[in-house]
């Protein structure tokens, strides 16, 4: 497979805080994807593929998605452990190398 499309880490965010026991889980991932999309200038809008894993509740990416009013057309739930996110990456580097999304969005949250 070539790669003619490239990607980019357009925006990052760090929820600033380290024990957020009032906030649920999809609380948390809505902050941090919100932050991280407003640090690249994008909305939730421009996201058409998500990536996250086991910590998020539900069907995980399609629960998440559907919490955050995503519309999305290519999720990723794989878990690998502590480095599901650093995976999460590679695999949205080649879904939007490969077309299957432009925007793609990666969340970790927990408490």
């Amino acid at each position: 497979m070539s790669r003619s499309s490239k990607a980019y880490i357009a925006g990052i965010y760090e929820h600033p805080t380290r024990k957020a026991v009032d906030k649920t889980i999809p609380q948390l991932h809505a902050e941090v994807a919100i932050g991280a999309l407003a640090d690249a200038g994008l909305s939730m809008d421009d996201v058409d593929g998500y990536f996250c894993a086991g910590d998020a509740p539900g069907l995980g990416g399609i629960s998440m998605a559907e919490y955050m009013g995503l519309d999305i057309k290519y999720t990723d739930c794989t878990e690998t452990g502590g480095s599901s996110y650093v995976v999460h990456v590679g695999h949205a580097m080649n879904a939007i190398a490969m077309g299957k999304c432009s925007v793609a969005l990666v969340t970790l949250a927990g408490r």
